[in-house]
């Protein structure tokens, strides 16, 4: 039989031939998509994207708000054994509700945000950049509720044992909703801030601010900066608030260094 004739790929490949199309393709280090978009398709997919995120954000809401007042029974059990809650002003209950559900709501939809986030940015990502951004997306909201998590079983039964707790004996103790609410969430919040910290440290190494000798090197700053930090996030000078915090902190930092070790992406500046 006659041999095959050669198409037309491997006719360009054996004379060095390319194509604008396969020029562009070989120059990309992008991951999924190499074509350029223009303006109007970046537009439209930021719109379509930004889309699902309110609506996962506004269906997570409407979700929360029905099942609202449990919400607060379950956020008045890290108040000590006893305290009881009441309205100082008409409507308090209503926006407490609204905060407790919109809170609710933000630690639904961020896994939704991050991944949008990651898909818009996937496209024009190069290969070594991929594999980073892709952990800092993945791991950024499970931080936060780690964070948030951590708080709620940890930090808040203590801190509001000090806060409710202090001279109970002399006072009765009647609290609040909004001020309890507002206290909650806003340490709460905070917390699951705090909790971004190794996604920090591996931005940093990776873009090499910092080695991770470096990293490694100002450890005593790095405690004592734990616990002037805690300080100023736990709203109370109770010291075992503050050192739960600042532990947790610490165990973040160097969990992270071990992780940047591993992935070796901290080794020069």
């Amino acid at each position: 039989m006659p041999e095959p004739e050669k198409n037309r790929e491997d006719y360009l490949k054996e004379n060095n031939i390319y194509t604008e199309e396969s020029e562009e393709v070989k120059d990309s280090d992008g991951i999924y998509d190499p074509k350029k978009k223009d303006l109007t398709e970046h537009l439209e997919e930021i719109r379509n994207r930004a889309f699902i995120v309110l609506a996962t954000l506004a269906i997570g809401f409407i979700v929360a708000f029905q099942f609202s007042e449990s919400l607060l029974t379950f956020l008045e059990t890290r108040a000590p054994s006893g305290s009881s809650f009441f309205q100082l002003k008409p409507g308090e209950s209503l926006f407490s509700s609204i905060k407790v559900a919109g809170f609710v709501a933000l630690l639904i939809t961020a896994p939704v945000l991050s991944s949008q986030v990651f898909s818009f940015l996937k496209p024009g990502l190069k290969k070594h950049e991929y594999k980073i951004i892709r952990i800092i997306f993945y791991f950024a909201p499970f931080l936060f509720l780690l964070g948030t998590c951590f708080a709620f079983y940890f930090i808040l039964p203590p801190l509001l044992g000090f806060l409710l707790g202090f001279n109970s004996g002399a006072i009765e103790s009647r609290y609040g909703i909004e001020h309890f609410v507002n206290l909650t969430l806003s340490l709460l919040f905070v917390s699951g801030l705090s909790f971004q910290l190794p996604i920090i440290l591996l931005v940093a190494c990776f873009f090499k601010i910092v080695t991770l000798k470096q990293l490694f090197s100002i450890w005593r700053y790095v405690v004592m900066g734990a616990f002037v930090i805690s300080a100023f996030i736990t709203p109370t000078p109770d010291p075992l608030t503050m050192s739960i915090l600042a532990c947790a902190l610490l165990g973040l930092y160097f969990i992270t260094l071990g992780v940047i070790k591993i992935l070796g992406i901290g080794n020069k500046a």
